[in-house]
């Protein structure tokens, strides 16, 4: 029997495999011109691609290579970006505990049939939120309740009445209430938010959901673990519902619907393109002493200071690395065999200059 040390290593590198299967999967259906195209793949211009290994987790990764920040459609990228942002709610929640706040989670969603558009359905559910969050209903929460601010995370399944966008939200709360509380005080002005943006009113049990603290902080040290069911975009759906990435997925395993899969894909791309995973209310980071937030490029570029560099790599061994989708590969030889690397890579590059030999001469 595997130890717990060692099927945690293979179940990361399995979804590290995975990751880059599926981001392999998302170029092809999102097409050539696409961002993603260059991500993990077209070098940084005027430096080196280098392979490093991380001296305090042994993890091995590359440098001087473009990323796409994408978090809603680029595994890759998503996986990077959402557990920086974890980092910050867990030390979020912990900061709030220690000066005596409560933490709940919130939930609210909206009745949707198979044939909604997805795209009015998500802007009119985001001004929806807005009418909740701003003006004279947002002040008269605030005194109620003691709320000093929020963290909202916009997520989106499809199921059998399609897609299904909802919001989760972290209240931060100075004043004791319970669960009921705070469900009373929020479902009436959701309800009227959504009617007046022009959305079906939400079941008054259903569409707005509050649980308690260990709820909030459960939900906050798992949105970004990719292997967890509680992640948010990238999480896999329950009871058959379906996450984006899960279309991928089922592309990638040859799926019968794949071409159904591939079209909810870019629907799904279209309508979330620009749009923020994670929203922090206007003083919240300051009263909880936390910095500036990152945007998505920069966590997506973050680098660990602590690595050991194993390998600069020639324009050749990193074309030949591309060529055969062996990112995942030559980060696990780095991280379990790094004295293999040198033999690794000339077999990938001499089978890449086989490749273009055979290409050219066919030309």
């Amino acid at each position: 029997p595997l130890t717990g040390a060692i099927q945690a290593e293979r179940d990361g590198k399995l979804a590290r495999a995975e990751k880059h299967i599926l981001q392999a999967t998302a170029r092809e259906v999102l097409g050539k011109s696409h961002r993603i195209e260059k991500c993990g793949r077209w070098r940084v211009p005027n430096q080196d691609v280098k392979l490093w290994k991380d001296k305090e987790h042994g993890k091995a990764f590359f440098s001087g290579v473009r990323a796409c920040a994408l978090p809603w459609v680029c595994p890759c990228c998503a996986a990077k970006i959402s557990e920086r942002r974890r980092v910050e709610l867990v030390a979020a929640v912990a900061a709030a505990k220690a000066m005596g706040w409560d933490v709940k989670l919130l939930t609210l969603t909206v009745p949707h049939g198979l044939g909604d558009d997805l795209d009015k359905l998500t802007a009119r559910m985001l001004a929806a939120w807005k009418r909740l969050s701003n003006g004279r209903v947002a002040k008269d929460l605030r005194e109620l309740l003691g709320l000093k601010g929020t963290v909202r995370a916009f997520e989106v399944t499809y199921g059998a009445n399609g897609f299904h966008p909802h919001f989760h939200v972290l209240l931060f709360l100075d004043k004791p209430w319970t669960n009921n509380g705070v469900h009373e005080a929020f479902t009436y002005h959701w309800q009227n938010a959504c009617r007046l943006a022009g959305l079906p009113i939400p079941h008054e049990v259903y569409g707005c959901r509050v649980d308690d603290g260990s709820y909030a902080a459960k939900y906050a040290s798992k949105w970004g673990l990719e292997s967890e069911m509680t992640k948010g975009h990238s999480k896999k759906g329950k009871q058959g519902g379906m996450t984006p990435f899960d279309f991928l997925r089922a592309i990638f395993a040859g799926d019968p619907k794949a071409e159904k899969w591939a079209a909810l894909f870019r629907v799904f791309h279209d309508s979330f393109k620009g749009k923020r995973q994670l929203y922090w209310s206007n003083g919240l980071r300051a009263l909880l002493g936390l910095g500036k937030e990152a945007t998505e490029e920069e966590l997506a570029a973050v680098q660990t200071e602590s690595a050991a560099l194993l390998a600069t790599l020639t324009a050749d061994q990193w074309r030949a690395i591309v060529h055969a989708n062996a990112q995942a590969h030559v980060m696990d030889v780095a991280e379990d065999h790094p004295d293999r690397l040198p033999g690794l890579l000339e077999y990938l590059v001499t089978r890449y200059l086989e490749f273009r030999h055979r290409r050219h001469g066919a030309s």
